[in-house]
């Protein structure tokens, strides 16, 4: 077994504060929100279980840490579970209100749900563009370009600053192979989302 993904209803999780770090606790408590609270908290609980799978682990003895690679900051940046003997396995997660995903990999990869809503043109190039406003349901069109791009991004590839350029339209529709990763398409009611898994460990471009 190479990856274990999960997509999950928020109040479908047990979400167990105490196996959270005192730093994910503080991001946590930060949260307006209570919606946002509960999907916070039940993501960083649903990676762990991802990860505890996959390594053949209970989940209180992931710790999951988060530090942003160019800045070293560690109130923002990529997921990762901490510990040298562990650093085979790479995680993501993602969460929306009502909804949260997870990943845990031997690969790079990506996650993300959203909720099905009509974005902005300006992440998308002029062809995605197009494309989603000649489709029946732009919504639902424009939500599975952008969970596809927030799922590559997260698994290495382009940046949501440059969301525009990062193009995952094929001819037939979103892709569900960029390059050397396999992008999967997730469906719930009122959400979607898309896991990208690639097929090497490097974690930079």
């Amino acid at each position: 077994m190479t990856e274990i993904v999960r997509f999950a209803p928020v109040d479908e999780i047990a979400a167990d504060l105490g196996l959270l770090t005192a730093a994910e606790r503080a991001r946590h408590q930060r949260l307006v929100a209570e919606a946002d609270q509960e999907a916070y908290a039940a993501a960083h609980v649903l990676v762990r279980e991802c990860a505890a799978e996959l390594l053949g682990l209970a989940r209180e003895a992931i710790v999951i840490e988060q530090r942003c690679a160019r800045c070293g900051s560690t109130e923002h940046g990529a997921p990762s579970v901490a510990g040298p003997a562990w650093t085979t396995v790479q995680v993501s997660l993602s969460h929306a209100r009502g909804q949260v995903a997870a990943v845990a990999a031997t690969r790079r990869c990506g996650i993300d749900v959203e909720r099905v809503v009509r974005g902005p043109d300006r992440a998308l190039s002029p062809r995605e563009a197009a494309w989603v406003s000649g489709q029946p349901d732009a919504a639902y069109a424009f939500t599975r370009l952008w969970v596809r791009k927030e799922a590559l991004v997260k698994a290495g590839h382009g940046s949501m600053a440059a969301a525009q350029r990062l193009d995952v339209l094929a001819e037939e529709g979103p892709m569900d192979q960029f390059g050397d990763v396999r992008i999967t398409q997730w469906e719930g009611p009122g959400f979607l989302g898309a896991v990208a898994i690639c097929a090497d460990m490097r974690t930079e471009n």
